[in-house]
């Protein structure tokens, strides 16, 4: 029987799957269009629609995986993610270098009256296209952060916020396209010159937002767990211990504890304990603790049964407890 969690975890899932592939639509008729009119502006904003698909794939990952559960992710990738990131930056930095040589050179062409400095050339047609592709971007995003809340995802909260922060730039391009339209062709390098600037910092933010994880640095010294840990009674040794993310934020801890044998019958009650300390120090954050010498190869066991992976009662408000 499929669990309520792992229901929301499929919507997510799917929600995200199809708002990538309406993201691409869209990214492959602005990229089009803006090839065919030789419109500036129109291939910058198809720059901008590609970091929201970057976005979108990121947010993709982080719900997929089975290891990040719904509405508590923790942003990290392995290798070939990383790979993946940095082929993409590169991608968008030549571009977006691309785009404002262009510009400048339109602008120089003016300025030296050469005949016909501003080549693009758009019709009502396009006008037309580019507001339906717009819209459409812009009412998946609206409908993504409304179900975001019920599905509890952050991953989906963030790309949702990222989208709808930066809808500002789509406005710009469809004022842009109709003053060009009405024949005002000197708009075309201008507004794509400003919009690749904005485009270069839309991009940094999604970066920020994931790059500390994308190379799992250490969150938290292992020191400054360890001595947390064995201040709880019971616990008589803490080693083994791993921890990523953003102090503050998120931070997810995998630690190995050995617990005295009078403690045994009560780990879970020891394990939310040692969860409680953790997070009154750091803040939000998940753990996974597993007893070193009675259990190698299991963790705590789960107040109803001892055969299992042990974990706590979620609390929805800032942190969580789990078990592979």
């Amino acid at each position: 029987m499929i669990s309520a969690v792992d229901r929301d975890r499929r919507n997510c899932y799917r929600l995200l799957l199809t708002w990538l592939w309406v993201t691409l639509l869209v990214l492959g008729i602005e990229a089009i269009a803006g090839w065919i009119t030789q419109s500036l502006l129109l291939l910058a904003e198809a720059l901008h629609t590609f970091v929201d698909a970057f976005s979108t794939g990121l947010s993709l990952i982080a719900v997929a995986s089975p290891q990040r559960p719904l509405g508590r992710e923790v942003w990290g990738h392995g290798r070939a993610e990383v790979a993946s990131t940095l082929g993409i930056v590169s991608f968008l930095g030549f571009t977006g270098l691309s785009l404002l040589l262009a510009a400048l050179q339109q602008a120089i062409n003016a300025f030296s009256r050469q005949p016909d400095p501003f080549k693009a050339m758009i019709d009502r047609s396009v006008v037309y296209l580019i507001v339906a592709a717009i819209v459409l971007s812009l009412m998946v995003a609206v409908y993504a952060y409304s179900r975001s809340r019920n599905l509890g995802s952050l991953a989906l909260v963030l790309h949702s916020q990222h989208v709808l922060g930066d809808a500002w730039l789509s406005g710009v391009t469809l004022a842009g396209i109709i003053a060009i339209w009405q024949q005002q062709t000197w708009v075309d390098p201008c507004l794509a010159f400003l919009l690749t600037l904005f485009v270069i910092r839309s991009l940094w933010k999604v970066l920020y937002d994931q790059l500390p994880a994308l190379v799992r640095p250490m969150a938290i010294a292992p020191e400054a767990v360890a001595h947390i840990v064995t201040q709880v009674e019971g616990v008589t040794r803490c080693v083994r211990i791993r921890s990523r993310g953003l102090v503050g934020r998120q931070v997810w801890v995998e630690l190995h504890v050995v617990i005295h044998p009078d403690f045994l019958g009560v780990a879970h009650i020891v394990g939310e304990r040692i969860d409680a300390a953790l997070r009154l120090q750091y803040g939000p954050l998940r753990t996974q603790i597993w007893v070193e010498e009675t259990y190698p190869t299991a963790k705590l066991p789960k107040k109803d049964d001892s055969n299992h992976a042990w974990s706590e009662s979620e609390n929805p408000s800032d942190s969580w407890t789990e078990g592979f």
